[in-house]
């Protein structure tokens, strides 16, 4: 029976898949399975000790591949278990191991061992054949069925807290992959219908998180001079603790870039909770108490900016009305005050409004709906990665340039508070695995066996061909602003790196055409 695993490249440079060795694993009998091999015995090294392969010997078959993937690009190996000797009766497919050899262009090798029967997501540092490599790989294995998937790729080496330190600043904001959290103050002790966040905005900045959504409730319905603005979401409160406020939150920001100048924070804020205050009430308040004071922070304008432009500030995505005074400021001056995120319909799929291109399908009334919703971020996901951004210099006047595309926001979050099984935590569960599983497995590929709306399954292999390679389509392959709910759960950043990761595209375009 053949087993298949799809392998695709993540990494920013051309991978060559070399060969492929099958034998018995060496631990199978005395330890559980395991989709990487060795690792619980040898932290330094995934080779097993001589002793143990000389038992095993007898199993091992070697097979030379000579695929060559570029970055996006994956290969379906079609792994036959026939191809070992199977004389030696312990011998199961659940107890193969599969070494893969790749090398990079400069003739550097590295290798991992995986076992494509295993159930569970799993991720472990490639081998270093080449003393002194100049770069090192790390392989994500997810067990879709029928065909897992495993991804080399090297976010490891990103420093979260400034990633955006390695971008150009000729890229405007809607050519950047950018991960961000919804209701990113939610993270207090709280009822679990209304927490969204485990662990508090420093700590999701300094992981890569770039792209905060605040709702705030003004503490005095009618007087702006009161400046203080309650965290809430939806109706309630933050936190069971006592009420937390606004401006505490921003003097994270603040830190944040002062001691990481190379950074932006995208901050969406927006008016929730109950009483009988308005949108234009709180556009005073953040202009007088907020804004003014901290002028050469925020970034107010409503055009999408460039990156270089920004570094160092919050730039404001508005999602509140303004006063009439401020609203003829705008026009006089026409400057305004930030990204204009007013009228983008509830509950939208699809819709495309001012400088957002945005899906926030939240609705999910019923569990039966989670796959829907993931089925619409997925899809957005398609719809970014398609895009080809304007960039001063490359493709675009460098000194008059075509204005940006739209910036693609893409919610990950819903929710019904009457439901236990459609609380936040319970929805990002399976969309945000799904998510990451599709950036793995189908995301700007031609062809891919991953689809968009079923968490965990691929299409079947086609034909009879012993290697399929998919290409990358046309577009940078980004993922505008991807919006989850329980990022960081259990210390797993795996999803924000894959979505820093998905830059390589244009930065590869800047590199090779600028």
């Amino acid at each position: 029976m053949a087993v298949s695993l799809t392998v695709r490249n993540l990494s920013s440079a051309r991978i060559s898949l070399k060969h492929i060795e099958q034998f018995e694993d060496p631990s199978s009998r005395t330890s559980k399975a395991s989709a990487f091999s060795f690792a619980s015995k040898n932290k330094t090294s995934l080779a097993p000790l001589s002793g143990e392969l000389d038992q095993h010997s007898r199993t091992f078959k070697h097979e030379d591949l000579g695929v060559t993937l570029s970055p996006f690009e994956s290969c379906t190996l079609k792994l036959q278990k026939d191809a070992v000797n199977t004389e030696v009766s312990s011998f199961t497919t659940s107890s193969t191991l599969y070494r893969l050899t790749v090398e990079t262009p400069t003739g550097e090798r590295h290798r991992i061992d995986t076992n494509p029967t295993y159930t569970q997501k799993a991720s472990q540092p490639f081998t270093p054949l080449t003393p002194n490599p100049s770069t090192t790989f790390t392989a994500l294995y997810h067990p879709t069925k029928p065909t897992p998937h495993l991804s080399i790729h090297t976010n490891h080496a990103y420093d979260l807290a400034t990633w955006m330190k390695a971008l150009s600043s000729t890229l405007p904001l809607s050519a950047i992959s950018i991960p961000g959290t919804h209701n990113s103050h939610t993270h207090y002790h709280a009822l679990p219908s209304v927490r969204c966040q485990m662990v508090p905005v420093q700590t999701q900045l300094e992981n890569g998180i770039r792209f905060l959504d605040i709702r705030v409730q003004p503490s005095h319905a009618e007087d702006a001079s009161k400046k203080e603005l309650y965290l809430v979401h939806g109706a309630f409160p933050v936190s069971l603790t006592g009420t937390k406020y606004l401006e505490p939150m921003l003097k994270t920001c603040y830190e944040f870039l002062e001691k990481h100048p190379t950074e932006t924070i995208l901050v969406s804020l927006k008016r929730e909770g109950v009483g009988s205050s308005t949108d234009e009430l709180l556009s005073q308040i953040l202009e007088q108490h907020y804004f003014a004071p901290n002028k050469s922070i925020w970034h107010t304008s409503p055009r999408l900016p460039y990156l270089g432009d920004v570094r160092g500030k919050l730039v404001l995505v508005r999602r509140y009305h303004l006063h009439a005074d401020l609203r003829s400021k705008e026009e006089n001056e026409s400057r305004g005050t930030g990204l204009d995120a007013t009228s983008w319909p509830h509950n939208s799929t699809h819709a495309l409004h001012g400088p957002f291109c945005v899906q926030d399908f939240c609705e999910v009334m019923v569990p039966s709906d989670i796959p829907t919703k993931l089925l619409h971020s997925n899809d957005h996901l398609v719809r970014a990665a398609e895009c080809t951004a304007l960039i001063p210099g490359i493709n675009t006047d460098k000194t008059n340039p075509v204005p940006p595309g739209p910036l693609y926001l893409n919610f990950l979050s819903g929710s019904n508070f009457w439901r236990v099984g459609c609380w936040p935590g319970a929805i990002a569960g399976v969309v945000n695995r799904g998510v990451e599983e599709w950036l793995c497995g189908g995301h700007h590929l031609e062809g891919a066996l991953v689809t968009t709306g079923e968490p965990g399954k691929t299409r079947a292999v086609d034909g009879g061909e012993r290697f399929q390679v998919m290409r990358a389509k046309r577009g940078d392959g980004g993922t505008g602003v991807v919006i989850m709910d329980h990022v960081g759960l259990g210390g797993d950043w795996e999803l924000v790196r894959l979505v820093v990761g998905m830059n390589m595209g244009v930065l590869g375009r800047v590199r090779v055409e600028g």
